[in-house]
């Protein structure tokens, strides 16, 4: 995969071939097409601005080509305002747009009522068009499936999130498999969670300076779980008694605390000399057995 630095010089290429006359330089090249990600909307976008009409055009329709959507109010203002040949490709980009919002709608009703391959191809088309505003349509699905389908679903949700850099600090979260209401269930977890931190974290973690990698690792990985099963219940406190939101707001700041004092621990029977930093969520990562994980978001 290509450094976002050689896709920035390649993109500048082509807009000097488009100022001295070759149309389609940009919006044509198939390399940009291929290896554009959703972060590069940031610098790609700022084409739109450009002094020449033709750049402005080719930007429109490379972000056409590859169904960014990001850009979509700005565009209809250009499709009024700029020149022709810039209002035409805005035009081209604002049907793509209104097509795969059509298309979206269809493949979400085909997941609703479909399985097998039919299911299988609707979660192939889906993730190539699915934007940040269907994520938490498909988590409804994603949770009402398993198997091969919740698979096929986490990889609409994984594409969508990778199109998306905003959402790449929740990923962990996204990616989290949907509850549904159950308060007897949620109590027994709020129980076991407020016990394993404000008591068993509190007498046995809480006083060491110094933790093994794998006392470390094991109370990470029991926060991320009770960090997914909160952002997963918070839509269902609605129908739990009002006591259940006072509960889970006292485990999630218990959970903040545990989580601060565990960052500030001396880690030892972990590799010190190759430490690095987790490039979903930045925190520092942990070698153990031979593996890299963080303890944060879960990344290996």
């Amino acid at each position: 995969m290509p450094s976002e630095l050689e896709y920035r010089c390649r993109l500048s290429d082509d807009v000097d071939l488009v100022l001295n006359g070759r149309q389609g330089a940009v919006s044509e090249d198939r390399w940009l097409v291929n290896y554009y990600q959703g972060e590069y909307v940031q610098f790609v976008s700022a084409y739109l601005d450009h002094g020449d009409s033709r750049v402005r055009a080719e930007t429109v329709m490379l972000l056409t080509y590859v169904r960014d959507g990001e850009c979509v109010k700005k565009i209809r203002e250009m499709r009024i305002s700029d020149s022709e040949n810039v209002r035409l490709a805005c035009l081209s980009y604002l049907d793509r747009m209104e097509s795969d919002d059509r298309a979206v709608t269809e493949l979400m009703e085909t997941l609703r009522y479909s399985d097998g391959k039919e299911f299988t191809f609707a979660c192939k088309r889906l993730s190539t068009i699915a934007r940040k505003g269907d994520v938490d349509a498909i988590r409804k699905i994603y949770g009402q499936v398993d198997g091969v389908q919740r698979q096929n679903v986490r990889e609409v949700l994984e594409a969508v999130i990778d199109r998306n850099p905003d959402l790449k600090p929740k990923r962990d979260l996204l990616l989290s498999v949907p509850v549904y209401p159950d308060e007897d269930s949620f109590e027994r977890f709020l129980d076991r969670s407020v016990e394993y931190i404000d008591v068993r974290y509190r007498n046995s973690m809480f006083p060491k300076d110094t933790v093994s990698a794998t006392a470390y690792n094991n109370v990470a990985k029991a926060l991320r779980t009770m960090r997914h099963r909160l952002y997963n219940e918070a839509d269902n406190l609605e129908f739990y008694g009002p006591d259940k939101t006072d509960r889970y707001m006292e485990l999630n700041e218990l959970m903040k605390w545990a989580g601060a004092d565990l960052k500030k621990k001396a880690v030892v029977g972990e590799d010190r000399s190759r430490e690095k930093a987790c490039p979903r969520c930045g925190n520092r990562m942990v070698l153990f057995n031979g593996s890299w994980s963080c303890p944060d978001c879960g990344r290996e």
